[in-house]
Order: structure tokens, then sequence, then C-alpha cells
């Protein structure tokens, strides 16, 4: 009797237990349809549009240079098509994992406006860019981005821009 009695109240420690574990998991999210709406953003080029897949407190690191907050990454997007007015995205892969997804591509532009650095401004270089770049952004139970990282050949880019050899 006392072992049936001991059966019980552990199946429904049990079954609660995994009862609960749904409450706290993170939310189904489609990272397919979040993968989606992102493409269609960067391939619009439009930095309002890109900046609202972030979530308000988001980080982005590209390449070494980090912005905080969804206006500061508004800015800076909106910076990078000042230096380069017909910049282009090609997303040659989209692999959703977890709460991550990763963007192969690659960017195109011509870079006719001033380009923002931390280091300072570079002046127009009129120097076409073609490049690879590995993007990988973690993405709220809510689709917002939280926190991306694109990888890209830095010295590759400012040999093509002239900058260097």
């Amino acid at each position: 009797m006392r072992h049936k009695g001991f059966v019980l109240p552990s199946l429904s420690f049990v079954l609660v237990f995994l009862a609960t574990q749904g409450l706290t998991a993170q939310p189904d999210t489609d990272l397919k349809k979040v993968a989606d709406k992102i493409v269609k953003a960067y391939t619009s080029v439009d930095p309002v549009a890109m900046a609202n897949l972030y979530a308000e407190d988001a980080v982005v690191n590209d390449a070494g240079t980090v912005v905080r907050g969804r206006k500061a990454i508004q800015n800076h997007m909106e910076s990078m098509f000042k230096a380069f007015p017909d910049f282009r995205i090609e997303f040659l892969n989209v692999i959703p994992s977890g709460d991550h997804i990763a963007f192969e591509m690659l960017l195109s532009g011509t870079q006719t406006g001033p380009m923002m650095t931390p280091e300072g401004e570079i002046p127009p270089t009129g120097k076409k860019v073609e490049f690879k770049a590995v993007w990988i952004a973690r993405i709220s139970p809510k689709g917002m981005i939280e926190e991306d990282r694109t990888y890209y050949d830095t010295a590759d880019f400012v040999r093509q821009l002239g900058l260097a050899k």
C-alpha cells in the first residue's frame, strides 16, 4: 500500500514537471518565416525596415564594429547606404537552427559617398566592392533579432576600396 501511495505522488511530480517545461521553454518561433522577413527587408535596402527587425536593445557586431540599440542600428545602416548607394545583398544560403539563423551572403556596392568608420571618415573612393560574408542572428521568442554578428574578410574589403595593397 505504501508503494502505491509513493508512485502516485512521484508520477504527479513528473507530469507537473514535464508540463511546466513547456511554459518556460522558448515559444515556437517559425525561424523560416523570420528568415524570409529578414531576407525581404535586407534585399529592399530600406534602413527603417531593416532596423525594425531588431529588438529595441539589440546588439550588432559588424566585423568588429559594435552598434547597440535599434536607433543606432538604423543610423549605422543609413550611413552604409550613404557610402554605398547601390549596395546590394544576395542571400546564398539561409540556415535556421535553434534560436539562430545563419546567412551566407554576397554583398556588393560602389563607394560614392563618405564611409564612417570607428577611426574616422573615409572619403569616396569610387571603387566597387564585392565580397562574401557570413551573418549569424540570434532571434528572440517574439521573432526579433536580439544580436547579430557579421564576419567577412576586412583586409580584402579595404584592398578593393584601394585603401591598402
